[in-house]
């Protein structure tokens, strides 16, 4: 990937798919932590325990989504990178790798923050 393809990459989409592959992980954990604690007293009142296992599901659907777009920059920029790490390229390359590696560590908090919401119902 020459240095022209790169910066065109870095200011069109690429930058978009960059940045929101790298934010949207924490923003679904924030989004599942927030929602998830708003409506434990309305899923208790209304005996609607299946409400609060739908939100991390739909968490996860946005993490998959930006792991996906993570998985293309990837892709795109891994032939032309190097480990100088002094060119746009290779800047690019660690963000879209540091994006897979949050993704997946996201991910897993809320696989596991499911699981007491599974197991308990929400009045305990």
């Amino acid at each position: 990937m020459s240095a022209h393809e790169a910066r065109d990459y870095w200011e069109d989409a690429g930058l978009v798919l960059l940045v929101g592959s790298f934010l949207l992980a924490p923003l679904a954990w924030l989004l599942d932590l927030e929602i998830s604690y708003a409506m434990v007293k309305w899923a208790c009142e209304h005996e609607r325990r299946g409400v609060l296992l739908l939100v991390p599901l739909g968490s996860l659907a946005v993490i998959g989504i930006a792991t996906t777009m993570a998985w293309s920059c990837w892709t795109k920029l891994r032939a032309g990178a190097s480990q100088e790490g002094a060119r746009l390229v290779d800047r690019s390359y660690f963000l879209a790798l540091a994006a897979l590696a949050m993704n997946a560590m996201f991910a897993l908090l809320i696989l596991v923050s499911l699981a007491p919401r599974y197991f308990l119902s929400p009045c305990e």
